[in-house]
């Protein structure tokens, strides 16, 4: 009995066979999809028509491991899920784009070892630079060593006027939280609780910092509450949790990162209070949703595109062979203030409030606002 042999997949057309059926060269063909030569004459019209009959699609992988001036970028994020970095993704594709470049793009899920090996996998495929916004625990200044461009974005490894190891772009942590702080305290609250992802990283070291200088600043004394929340919604879900059963939620939430800024939404809701009218409530970072809540959230709005076309213009400078000190550009926010944004006067809420008016802590040296209480 004989048996039937599977009929093979058709082989892939290769250049060889476009140039055949155009009656020119594999190298004319290369400079016709490249642009080298045009695609608007006898030769470029044959070219492209033999590609659309014989259905030819270049090979760019090997085609970039053979080219010494590689048009492919790397990037490497945290994740894909959160809003901001989704957003940051968006506009870096944008900016490749205008610039004649494609992305490659990975993510290190937080984890250092995870972002080694992608940046090593990147470095394998001869991509010309690297984007990367570091994972928690790495030391952005070693990406210096990876022997191609690489520019830090927004998780930045020094402070603003210090020289980086490598280029990085951030925006003004610092100035952004301290004017959401003063805000608030000009609205009359006493009592923040301010809600952060790791206290540890520097730009949430940044946004600390000032909202702290906004307190110090005050005249009247201000009680900073610090609350770690992690790295996800569940995680920030689980803190607001635990805070909430020990003492009633101040009157003011500021939340340092997208995700915490929605778990203290729902933990508000949760307990019956709606931001915006038994309570205030800022975000750093803003997303689609915050504009669309009753009352609407306000929030710190980080300009992404600005983000993105400074990181990749840095990119493509080191590229082509700008040769200079590595430079760290700090980028303004802008404040948009929605209804969420309220004095005590204005609460209407059903639970106690605490310490919209604390006492002071003194040190020696005299008399200031209470510095960050740590929470867990």
């Amino acid at each position: 009995m004989k048996h039937k042999q599977a009929a093979l997949p058709p082989l892939r057309p290769s250049i060889r066979d476009v140039a055949l059926k155009a009656g020119v060269s594999a190298g004319c063909v290369s400079n016709v999809l490249n642009r080298r030569r045009s695609q608007d004459d006898p030769i470029g019209r044959a070219v492209l028509a033999a590609v659309a009959d014989l259905g030819y699609r270049a090979n760019t992988i090997a085609s970039n491991l053979r080219r010494t001036n590689s048009r492919f970028v790397g990037v490497v994020l945290p994740d894909f899920e959160n809003p901001f970095f989704g957003a940051l993704l968006s506009a870096l594709e944008r900016s490749a784009e205008a610039a004649g470049y494609r992305l490659a793009t990975a993510t290190s899920r937080e984890d250092p070892a995870i972002q080694a090996r992608e940046v090593e996998e990147l470095l394998g495929w001869r991509v010309a630079g690297i984007l990367v916004v570091p994972a928690y625990g790495s030391l952005p200044g070693a990406f210096a060593k990876a022997g191609v461009p690489m520019v830090v974005v927004d998780r930045v490894s020094c402070a603003p006027g210090d020289v980086p190891a490598t280029d990085e772009v951030s925006v003004d942590n610092e100035m952004a939280a301290r004017a959401v702080a003063e805000r608030l305290i000009e609205l009359g609250h006493r009592h923040i609780l301010v809600a952060c992802s790791d206290p540890q990283m520097l730009n949430m070291a940044e946004r600390l910092r000032g909202v702290q200088a906004a307190a110090n600043a005050a005249a009247v004394p201000v009680r900073i509450e610090l609350l770690n929340c992690g790295w996800t919604v569940e995680s920030a879900d689980a803190a607001f949790a635990k805070r909430s059963t020990n003492e009633p939620i101040p009157g003011a939430i500021f939340a340092l990162q997208n995700l915490a800024s929605l778990a203290a939404y729902g933990a508000a809701r949760r307990l019956g209070l709606t931001p915006g009218i038994d309570l205030a409530l800022a975000s750093f970072d803003d997303s689609a949703w915050m504009a669309h809540m009753h009352p609407a959230v306000t929030a710190v709005a980080q300009p992404v595109e600005e983000i993105a076309e400074a990181a990749f213009a840095m990119l493509v400078a080191r590229i082509e062979g700008v040769d200079e000190p590595p430079r760290a550009l700090r980028v303004p926010c802008r404040l948009i203030e929605r209804a969420t944004l309220i004095a005590p006067a204005a609460a209407n809420t059903t639970q106690k409030r605490s310490g919209d008016v604390l006492p002071p802590r003194t040190k020696e040296t005299g008399t200031q606002n209470a510095p960050l209480d740590i929470g867990s």
